[in-house]
C-alpha cells in the first residue's frame, strides 16, 4: 500500500474505533475526575459558592482502588515456559523463562502492570505495550521492553475484538505527543502542519499543538496468499522461502501442497498528512496489552467499567449529609447573645463580633427593670448534634462498601469479627469480590508471553550473551545461539547449538503468588514456630533456621551453629559439600575426574567394535558374490536348455533391479522454487496428489515373474 493509503485507512479506522467507544470513554472520563475528588455536580457548586455555604469531599475512592491494585502487588504474576514440540527443549525452555523475567525486570514491568490495573479497576480499561529496542546507540542488537501506558484514553483498539487480553484485534493506535523542535530535529524534511484528524475523549483535540506535534502509531496486518508444501519430517515448508540447504539430508517432498495464507504485524509512525517511519513487527500479534474490568454487551453495544461506576451515587449522598451536618454544627457558632434592652449601649462593636473574635472579657451595662436588676447577657444553649445526618452518612458509607466490595476488616479497621479466621475470613471475601480484576491481568499476562516467545527467534537470533534472572532474583550471564560440537547418544560427534532460541515450539501458563521474598520471609516465620513447639529443631537443624533469617550476618552465625551440630549431622552435611563433581552416564553417576578414563575405554571399545563391524561387511560381501555367480550360472543353464520364457522373465527382473533411485536434492528444488519447471501444482487444501507414476507401478508388478518358474539358484 502507498503512504497515501495508510493515511487513509488509518483516518478511517481511527474514526471507527472513536464512535464505537466513545460513549464508554466519557463515562469512564468521569471516573476518573470522581476518583480526582472532583464528586459535586458543577451547579451545586456554584451556587453553594455563591451562598457561601461549604462543600465537603470525603474521598476514599483512592484508598478503595489501593485496596484492589496493592493486593495483586503482594501476589506477583510469574510466567511460566514449557516446552510444546517441534525441536523444543527443556533446558532452553529455562534460559527463555529467564530472559522474560530479566525482560520484565529491565523495563520495570510491575509499574507497567499496576498503572494498567490500577486504570481497570478505575475506569474499567487499561493497557501497556511492547516494543523493541536497540541495546545501544551503537548497536545493531535488539532488545525488547514493556512499556507503562499512563493514560489509557491514547490507545485505540480493534472494537471488534473481543477476547479479554486483545489477541483477536487486527489493529490498533497509540497517540502521543512531541515537542515541536524534537520533531524538527527527527524528521527535517517532514511537515507538521495541522490537519484535522479524529479525537477522542480524554485525547488530545489537535495533531498540532502551539509547541507540539501530535504522533500516531498505527499497527495492522498485513495478509499474502502462499503455497504450503508438506516434506516427510512433518514440517510444511512455504514455497519459495526456503532454499536446498535448509532441508535437512534425506528429507524430501511427499507431493502435498496446499494454499495457506501468511499474516505479518506492520508498525506505522504518522502525522496527519504523512508517513514517517514504518517497519515489520517480529510479533504475531499486535503488542498493545489490554486490562479490562466489568464488562456488559449490551445489544452490541460494549460497557466497560470499574469500581468507581457504581459507588458515585452512594458516595455523593454522604458527601451531602456530612456537608449538611458540617454545616448545621458551624452555625451553632452564631447564636446570638440575649441581653436586656440598654446592657450593650456603648459596647455594641465588642458583642457584634463575640461570635467571630476571642475576647478576655466582654463588659455590659446594668440595667434594672422594674427595680429588679437584669442578669448579664447570656448565649442561648446549642441544639444537639443531627443524629439524623450522621445515620444517613453512615448509611451512605455502607452503600459504598456494599457495590465495591471492600469491607471495613480488608481496610484494616475494627469490625463485629473478633478471631483471626473470621477476620481473614471478611478480608478474604473482600479479595473474592474484587478478584477479576487480577484474574484479568494475569490473562493479559499470559498473552504477553506468547507475544514475547513469537519474538524472541527473530530479535534474540544471532551469537550473543544475555541476562537472564533466576525466580530468587538472582541474575547471571547465557550464551545463546552458540555453535559447538557434541555428542549423541551413539558416541558420535555432531554439531550443536547451544541454548538455540531460534527453534522450538513454548507455551506459557502464568501462576500468582506471593514474591520470593515474601515466601522466604514466611519460611523463617514458620521455621521459628516449629521450634517453639519442638526445641529440638534447633539442635538438628539450626543453621538451616537461622540461614533463612533475613538480616545481616545470618550466614556468619548459621555457619557457628553448624560447627555445634551432632557428628553425624555435620558429616553429612560435610560429605555433600565436599563430594566431587558426577557426572550421569547409562551406568550411574560418576566422579568427573574418572569421566576422562571412561571416555578412553569407550574410544578403545568403539574401535574394536569398528573392527569388528568391518569383518562383518566382508563376510556379507562374499556372500554376495557367492549368490551372484550361482545366478550367472544358473543363466548359462537357461540358455542352454533355450527356456526362452524363463530367460525373459529374468531379464524382466534384473531390468526392474536396475530402476534408477529418486533424486530427492531435484524434489527439493523444485518445491523450493515456484518457478522451477517440475515444481508441484498446488491443490485444495485437504486432498492429496495421486503419485504421477502410479500406472508405470502397475505395469512393473504385472511384469514381476511368478517365483515359483524362476530358474534354479537364481533369488525370487
Amino acid at each position: 500500500m502507498t503512504d497515501a493509503e495508510i493515511i487513509a485507512e488509518a483516518r478511517e479506522r481511527l474514526e471507527l474505533c472513536i464512535n464505537a467507544d466513545d460513549g464508554d470513554r466519557s463515562l469512564a472520563l468521569e471516573d476518573l475526575k470522581f476518583k480526582k475528588g472532583d464528586q459535586w455536580d458543577e451547579q451545586s457548586v456554584r451556587q453553594r459558592e455563591l451562598d457561601s455555604r461549604p462543600c465537603l469531599t470525603i474521598n476514599n475512592i483512592p484508598a478503595i482502588i489501593h485496596q484492589v491494585v496493592n493486593d495483586v502487588r503482594q501476589n506477583e504474576q510469574s510466567i511460566h515456559v514449557h516446552p510444546v514440540g517441534d525441536g523444543a527443549d527443556e533446558e532452553v525452555a529455562e534460559v527463555i523463562e529467564g530472559l522474560i523475567r530479566h525482560i520484565e525486570y529491565d523495563s520495570c514491568a510491575d509499574t507497567a502492570y499496576d498503572t494498567a490495573l490500577d486504570s481497570a479497576a478505575s475506569i474499567g480499561f487499561g493497557f501497556f505495550r511492547l516494543v523493541t529496542e536497540y541495546c545501544n546507540d551503537t548497536s545493531f542488537e535488539q532488545e525488547m521492553k514493556i512499556k507503562r501506558v499512563r493514560n489509557p484514553f491514547t490507545i485505540y483498539l480493534d472494537p471488534s475484538s473481543q477476547e479479554p487480553d486483545g489477541s483477536d484485534a487486527e489493529f490498533g493506535f497509540v497517540t502521543s505527543k512531541e515537542p515541536k523542535k524534537e520533531f524538527e530535529r527527527l524528521y527535517p524534511n517532514k511537515d507538521p502542519s495541522y490537519d484535522y484528524i479524529a479525537k477522542g475523549t480524554g485525547d488530545d483535540e489537535n495533531w498540532l499543538g502551539e509547541d507540539f506535534v501530535r504522533i500516531c502509531e498505527y499497527y495492522r496486518f498485513e495478509y499474502e496468499t502462499a503455497t504450503l508444501v508438506e516434506f516427510s519430517d512433518g514440517l510444511g515448508r512455504v514455497k519459495g522461502k526456503f532454499t536446498v540447504q535448509d532441508i535437512p539430508p534425506g528429507v524430501a517432498p511427499t507431493g502435498r501442497s496446499r494454499q495457506t495464507t501468511l499474516r505479518k504485524v506492520m508498525w506505522y509512525k504518522l502525522t496527519a498528512r504523512e508517513v514517517l517511519e514504518k517497519a515489520e513487527v517480529p510479533f504475531k500479534w499486535i503488542p498493545l496489552f489490554p486490562v479490562y474490568g466489568d464488562e456488559i454487551d449490551l445489544d452490541g453495544k460494549v460497557t466497560r467499567f470499574g469500581i468507581i461506576r457504581n459507588a458515585k451515587d452512594p458516595k455523593k449522598m454522604e458527601n451531602y449529609w456530612m456537608t449538611a451536618a458540617t454545616e448545621e454544627i458551624a452555625l451553632r457558632t452564631k447564636v446570638p447573645y440575649i441581653g436586656a434592652m440598654g446592657q450593650f449601649e456603648g459596647v455594641e462593636d465588642d458583642w457584634q463580633s463575640a461570635n467571630v473574635k476571642s475576647f478576655s472579657y466582654l463588659e455590659y451595662n446594668p440595667v434594672t427593670i422594674d427595680g429588679t436588676q437584669a442578669p448579664p447577657p447570656q448565649r442561648q444553649p446549642p441544639a444537639d448534634v443531627p443524629s439524623g445526618f450522621i445515620a444517613m452518612a453512615g448509611m451512605m458509607r455502607d452503600s459504598v462498601k456494599a457495590v465495591t466490595g471492600i469491607y471495613d476488616a480488608s481496610l484494616g479497621n475494627r469490625s463485629n469479627e473478633t478471631s483471626g479466621i473470621a477476620i481473614r475470613a471478611r478480608q478474604h471475601q473482600g479479595d473474592v469480590g474484587n478478584y477479576h480484576f487480577s484474574g484479568n491481568l494475569a490473562r493479559t499476562i499470559r498473552h504477553l508471553g506468547r507475544v514475547i516467545i513469537s519474538g524472541i527467534p527473530y530479535v534474540y537470533d544471532t551469537q550473543r550473551v544475555l541476562r537472564a534472572m533466576g525466580k530468587d532474583g538472582q541474575a547471571s550471564q547465557v550464551e545463546i545461539n552458540k555453535p559447538e560440537e557434541g555428542v549423541d547418544e551413539y558416541g558420535n560427534a555432531v554439531q550443536r547449538v547451544l541454548n538455540d532460541l531460534t527453534i522450538g515450539e513454548y507455551g506459557v501458563v502464568v501462576s500468582s503468588g506471593p514474591a520470593y521474598n515474601t515466601l522466604k520471609q514466611e519460611a523463617a516465620e514458620s521455621m521459628v514456630q516449629m521450634s517453639q513447639s519442638w526445641p529440638k529443631l534447633m539442635e538438628v537443624a539450626g543453621d538451616k533456621v537461622v540461614r533463612a533469617m533475613d538480616w545481616p550476618g545470618a550466614d556468619d552465625i548459621a555457619d557457628r551453629i553448624a560447627k555445634t551440630l551432632p557428628p553425624g549431622l555435620a558429616d553429612e552435611d560435610k560429605k555433600q559439600k565436599d563430594a566431587p563433581p558426577m557426572v550421569q552416564t547409562p551406568n550411574g553417576p560418576i566422579p568427573l575426574d574418572q569421566a576422562g578414563q571412561m571416555i578412553g575405554q569407550m574410544d578403545e571399545a568403539l574401535s574394536r567394535m569398528n573392527d569388528e563391524l568391518e569383518k562383518h561387511e566382508a563376510g556379507i560381501k562374499k556372500a554376495e558374490i557367492a549368490a551372484a555367480a550361482s545366478i550367472e550360472v544358473a543363466r548359462i543353464n537357461a540358455e542352454a536348455k533355450g527356456d526362452n520364457a524363463e530367460l525373459s522373465a529374468f531379464a524382466k527382473l534384473l531390468m526392474m533391479r536396475a530402476q534408477p533411485e529418486i533424486d530427492h536434492s531435484a524434489a527439493v528444488q523444485a518445491a523450493a522454487d515456484p518457478m522451477h519447471p517440475n515444481a508441484p501444482a498446488p491443490i485444495a487444501q485437504g486432498l492429496e496428489q495421486p503419485p504421477a507414476d502410479a500406472q508405470a507401478m502397475e505395469q512393473q508388478q504385472a511384469m514381476q515373474p511368478d517365483p515359483a518358474s524362476a530358474p534354479e539358484g537364481a533369488e525370487a
